[in-house]
């Protein structure tokens, strides 16, 4: 397995990694595991992208909440980050969906000797989906995203998770509110990067 970046890593102390692979922590990017490819070049065409591959559809499978999809990534991730790391996700664009694939993923790695802060963000309000052509500025995230007032993140070491990114926004947008809440580190990961050929 070969998570990547697009910049080279500054040096962190060990007790402050998310990631055990050092070179992937403090690049202040989003580490992304895989490229993901649409199912649709044209979804109201129905015209389907040939490069849809087996990873998308396990991505896909992901976000329905699919357990062999929960279980096939948490085989992949679970030795890839450091123990006692605090656990996030970015938060789905529809307020009432709080039972997400990435959210079940999150829990589970948090579960195998992580902290649990899951759902420590929270969507106060909808957003239209990004893939269906929503609004991607940064803006529309910090106006429809709280945090839960009873739970702490003060110096906590941060892996904040998304399933798929494509412009990145949600991922900054949450990662300055995990900073402003006083969590120590914020490291950016997604399970997929959005290629469009």
């Amino acid at each position: 397995m070969i998570l990547y970046t697009n910049k080279c890593s500054r040096r962190k102390e060990k007790e402050n990694l998310v990631f055990r692979n050092e070179e992937l922590n403090g690049t202040g990017e989003i580490v992304v595991y895989s490229n993901y490819h649409p199912y649709w070049n044209n979804r109201e065409e129905k015209e389907r992208n040939p490069r849809f591959d087996v990873f998308s559809g396990k991505l896909l499978d992901l976000k329905e909440g699919k357990p062999s999809a929960i279980e096939y990534f948490f085989d992949i991730l679970d030795k890839e980050i450091n123990p006692g790391v605090t656990i996030c996700v970015v938060p789905s664009s529809d307020a009432d969906n709080t039972d997400s694939g990435i959210a079940k993923l999150a829990l589970a790695l948090a579960n195998s000797n992580r902290k649990d802060m899951v759902y420590y963000l929270q969507r106060k309000k909808s957003i239209p989906k990004l893939a269906h052509g929503g609004y991607r500025g940064k803006e529309v995230h910090y106006q429809s995203i709280e945090t839960v007032k009873d739970m702490d993140i003060t110096g906590d070491i941060v892996l904040l998770m998304d399933d798929i990114t494509t412009s990145g926004n949600s991922l900054y947008a949450c990662k300055n509110i995990l900073i402003e809440s006083g969590a120590d580190t914020v490291e950016m990961f997604a399970l997929g990067k959005t290629v469009r050929d």
